[in-house]
């Protein structure tokens, strides 16, 4: 088979959208945080919905014995910085003699200690670029009745170490070990490809990873107040819910547009027709 090294950008590349969006439910537990505390939560992606988001493994198996002997000396150098070459060229010897990569219960084991380990040390916030979405209110906002916070992307995306779009893809990326692959391309693949099916989302992405198991208060990144553009009311959303978001906004963020959904799609689709023509 062959392999195609892939690269999706990485947090700074490209441009981006000068607003960001996070659906949210009022009433949904710690929901309300995002305003009360300006904070942003940092997901693992074992709580994710799509199974395999960022979880795309890293194919040992599908090495060829150059790449095997080339991996292996990047082994080698890591766990044997003083050897000669000489020595290196013994030690990958003798380790690719245990064909460890063609062992499928070595590998299964490994690549779950792999998953977890990352697991507990990644962060990822997802976003949209499009505030009117349907699948979106439907699906993250309580069916119309949340609301839809607007992020100035420049200062949030600073607090965040960058920001980025994701690619919708037919087929996942198959992503070979170090150094036939950068770190750089592997870890942006699994974090920035997602399968076409969820592609509703439109999804921009932005991401942090932790030395060490990440707790709770780790993930939670509080914002400044510059970083809040706006919010939207869904067009279902209660009048006690209404007022409290109101209330929380001016008392926690300060002065920025609260607006109800008609009224701002109907400004949205105007603005857009504006563009067009």
């Amino acid at each position: 088979m062959e392999i195609t090294n892939i690269y999706h950008g990485t947090l700074d590349d490209g441009e981006f959208p000068s607003i960001v969006y996070k659906y949210r439910d009022w009433n949904f537990n710690h929901h309300d945080r995002y305003i009360k505390n300006r904070e942003v939560y940092l997901a693992a992606p074992s709580s994710f919905e799509d199974k395999v988001d960022c979880k795309i493994p890293v194919r040992y198996d599908l090495l060829n014995e150059k790449q095997t002997m080339a991996f292996a000396m990047r082994l080698s150098k890591m766990a044997n910085p003083h050897f000669t070459r000489q020595q290196h060229r013994k030690d990958i010897r003798e380790w690719a003699k245990q064909k460890l990569l063609k062992n499928q219960a070595y590998l299964e084991n490994y690549q779950k200690f792999y998953s977890e380990q990352h697991d507990m040390r990644l962060g990822v916030l997802s976003l949209t670029a499009e505030p009117c979405l349907d699948a979106m209110w439907e699906k993250y906002a309580n069916s119309t009745k949340g609301f839809c916070i607007g992020y100035n992307s420049r200062i949030m995306f600073e607090y965040l170490g960058g920001g980025g779009a994701v690619s919708y893809v037919e087929e996942l990326p198959i992503l070979l070990p170090e150094p036939i692959m950068t770190w750089h391309q592997i870890r942006t693949s699994q974090i920035f490809s997602k399968e076409n099916k969820w592609n509703f989302e439109k999804e921009y992405r932005t991401h942090m990873f932790w030395e060490s198991p990440a707790k709770i208060t780790d993930r939670q990144i509080r914002l400044p107040r510059e970083a809040f553009n706006k919010i939207i009311l869904g067009k279902n959303i209660s009048s006690k819910n209404k007022l409290e978001i109101i209330a929380a906004v001016k008392d926690y963020i300060g002065d920025i547009p609260i607006l109800e959904y008609d009224n701002f799609y109907y400004h949205q689709q105007a603005y857009l027709r504006t563009r067009e023509g």
